[in-house]
């Protein structure tokens, strides 16, 4: 049985892709005009796409959150011996958490902490403006882990010190 969609680029007249696909899905569907309906259903998810990236961005930043919090629970059931003998059990964990985050602040926000040379080797006061979520704080701390292996003390909302690490 020879059809018309045999091969889209075969025959008289040849047509694009997106042509030949819904030509193809009219066929198998059995629905007329179907390239109508899929104009449409684009329309509407290039509507709603601005209104999905807001709410996934806060959901992966709770998902990295309770990533963090479950590696740090492996990491404290996979060391307890370690930590009878060791006063630095955590600098691994405290690696893996500042890699995590600083991964998550440059893929996703493109996260750059420019400066750094300017903070003093002794005790230094870094003010800063965080949004809604102190999620700048975790990217700045990892990142100056990182970068310069020192932890940073915060003077913050109650909010900051209920996060995990």
């Amino acid at each position: 049985m020879t059809g018309g969609n045999e091969s889209c680029t075969a025959g008289p007249t040849s047509m694009s892709y997106l042509t030949c696909l819904t030509y193809i899905l009219e066929e198998w569907t059995g629905v007329e005009h179907i390239g109508d309906y899929l104009s449409y259903a684009f329309y509407i998810l290039w509507l709603l796409f601005p209104l999905v990236v807001v709410f996934v961005l806060p959901g992966v930043i709770v998902i990295l959150i309770y990533v963090s919090i479950l590696l740090l629970h492996i990491y404290k059931r996979k060391n307890e011996l370690k930590e009878a003998y060791s006063h630095h059990v955590w600098v691994g964990a405290k690696e893996m958490l500042a890699t995590l985050w600083d991964g998550h602040g440059r893929i996703w926000h493109g996260y750059e902490l420019h400066g750094v040379e300017n903070i003093p080797p002794g005790p230094g006061l870094v003010v800063f403006y965080h949004g809604a979520t102190p999620v700048d704080y975790i990217y700045f701390s990892a990142r100056l882990h990182i970068m310069k292996k020192r932890s940073c003390s915060v003077v913050a909302d109650h909010f900051v010190f209920r996060l995990p690490g």
